[in-house]
């Protein structure tokens, strides 16, 4: 049982992290909605990807 709780929590962060990566791949590949309020909106979205691979609550 104990391992599977590790391993859920590894295939968590893994999945956290491609959706980080997919975030900031968008992020500078972008061809329309240059402003900033799409900036902030893609900050706030990859934030907290980006504070549960930090191990950050």
């Amino acid at each position: 049982m104990i391992f599977l709780e590790k391993l859920i929590h590894i295939l968590y962060f893994v999945m956290a992290g491609l959706i980080l990566l997919s975030l900031l791949k968008s992020l500078f590949k972008r061809k329309k909605n240059n402003s900033i309020v799409f900036d902030i909106m893609y900050a706030y979205c990859i934030i907290p990807f980006l504070l549960r691979i930090l191990y950050i609550k």
